[in-house]
């Protein structure tokens, strides 16, 4: 799971920062960055395969974990608070309302402390597959929601606004894990 959120960091990297022609305010660039999720743009969604592709996962748990994330782009919300801006930079503060899969996430490391013989393979070892489908399975039941508060760096270039990259925090609040 720690291995798909960074990899999550680097698609925000790569692919949130862009911008379109018409991102002449921080305001604009701000919204270009979470469309694109909400749009589940086709690099959001190759970069997230891939990502997922490479997580040892068998391929239905693959499946699922995509359709968590995809959920969360489908339900995620956001108000700009506040936009300050200096020459080339400024600073967006976003209310971000998002599914709560941090929850599930607590209840799964809760149930394997508790009864860490229920994530055994037939041979009595841990099996991280067995634990995994439970963590995600966990996560599928999830319809409770935070709101967490995050800062965005923009830089302005060559007259375009762009979010800059953000904090490991703030990725996991995107993604409903922190």
């Amino acid at each position: 799971m720690k291995k798909i959120l960074v990899v999550l960091c680097a698609i925000l990297l790569f692919t949130g920062c862009s911008c379109s022609l018409n991102d002449n305010k921080p305001e604009e660039a701000v919204d270009t960055f979470f469309e694109k999720y909400r749009a589940k743009d086709d690099d959001i969604i190759t970069q997230l395969v891939d990502t997922i592709e490479n997580e040892g996962l068998n391929d239905d748990a693959k499946k699922t974990y995509q359709d968590l994330m995809e959920k969360q782009y489908d339900q995620f919300a956001y108000v700009i608070k506040d936009v300050k801006e200096e020459n080339d930079q400024a600073t967006a503060t976003v209310e971000l309302t998002v599914l709560n899969y941090r929850s599930a996430v607590l209840k799964a490391e809760e149930e394997l402390k508790s009864n860490p013989e229920k994530f055994n393979d037939d041979e009595g070892k841990f099996s991280e597959e067995k634990y995994m489908n439970y963590k995600i399975e966990k996560m599928q039941e999830v319809t409770d929601t935070t709101t967490h508060t995050i800062e965005l760096s923009l830089s302005k270039d060559n007259g375009m606004w762009k979010v800059n990259q953000l904090s490991s925090d703030d990725i996991s609040k995107l993604h409903g894990l922190y």
